[in-house]
C-alpha cells in the first residue's frame, strides 16, 4: 500500500499524456473513466495535483476539462485540511487566471496554515504573494489580515509569527503559445523542482505587522527551489 498512490499517479500521468497527444473522440477517451476510478481513493485530490507537476501546462486544460472546476478542488482540499494540496491548486487557479481579485483564497489558506503553525507553508504563500506583486503591498496587506507578526516586535501573548532567511519561488506567468514564462524572464528554466530563488542581502524577511522589515532587498535569481512541494519542472513555452 505504500506505493499504491504513486502507482495511481503514474496511471493518470500515462493516460493523460497519451490522450493529449492523440486527442481521441469522447466515446473512446479513457481519461474520464480513470479520473472517476481515482476519485474513489482518499488521496484523489493529492494525486491530481501531483500529476500536474509531471506534465506540461498544455496538458492541464485536458486534465481539468474532465474534473470539477479547480476552485472546487481547492475548496475541498482546504475543507479536508490538505493544506499543501490546496496550495498546489492555487497554482492551477493562477495559471488559469481564476484567482479571485480579492485574494481571499490565499488569505484563507494562510490563515489555516497559521492556525496549524505550518510555518513552511506560510513561507511558501508569502513567496507566492511576492511573486504576484513584487512591490510587497499584497504580501503586507495579507499578513495584516491574518495578523502575522515578526518576532522582533513587542511580544504579545499567543501572537503567531514566522521568519525566513531565503525564499524560493518561480510562480508561472502566462506566456504565449499556451505556455508559461518564469518570473526571471525565461520560459523553461525551472530547475529540478520548478522554481527560482528570492533572497535578501541582510537579515530575515520577517512579516512585521503592517510592513516588511526595513532594509530588505528582495530580488529573483536563478537557483532552483521548492514551491508548494510541486515540481512544475516540465512547463515550457
Amino acid at each position: 500500500m505504500l506505493y499504491f498512490p504513486h502507482a495511481l499517479e503514474i496511471l493518470l500521468h500515462e493516460v493523460l499524456d497519451e490522450e493529449v497527444d492523440t486527442q481521441p473522440p469522447p466515446e473512446q477517451a479513457l481519461l474520464p473513466s480513470v479520473l472517476s476510478f481515482l476519485s474513489s481513493f482518499p488521496r484523489y485530490l493529492d494525486i491530481v495535483v501531483q500529476c500536474t507537476r509531471k506534465t506540461e501546462v498544455r496538458s492541464w486544460r485536458t486534465l481539468f476539462s474532465n474534473l470539477p472546476p479547480p476552485e472546487e478542488l481547492f475548496e475541498e482540499s482546504l475543507q479536508k485540511g490538505n493544506l499543501k494540496t490546496a496550495g498546489g491548486y492555487l497554482l492551477v487557479l493562477h495559471t488559469f487566471e481564476e484567482l479571485r481579485p480579492t485574494g481571499d483564497q490565499v488569505v484563507r489558506l494562510l490563515q489555516r496554515a497559521k492556525d496549524e503553525q505550518d510555518w513552511e507553508l506560510c513561507k511558501e504563500l508569502a513567496r507566492f504573494l511576492m511573486a504576484l506583486d513584487e512591490s510587497g503591498a499584497t504580501l503586507r496587506s495579507t499578513l495584516e489580515l491574518v495578523e502575522l507578526k515578526t518576532p522582533s516586535a513587542e511580544p504579545v501573548h499567543g501572537q503567531s509569527h514566522f521568519t525566513f532567511e531565503t525564499a524560493r519561488l518561480n510562480v508561472p506567468l502566462r506566456g504565449r503559445n499556451n505556455g508559461l514564462r518564469a518570473l526571471n524572464g525565461t520560459g523553461d528554466n525551472f530547475g529540478a523542482d520548478g522554481t527560482g530563488m528570492m533572497a535578501r542581502e541582510s537579515g530575515d524577511i520577517s512579516p512585521g505587522g503592517s510592513d516588511v522589515s526595513a532594509g530588505s532587498d528582495i530580488r529573483p535569481s536563478q537557483a532552483p527551489g521548492d514551491y508548494f512541494g510541486l515540481g512544475l519542472n516540465n512547463m515550457r513555452q
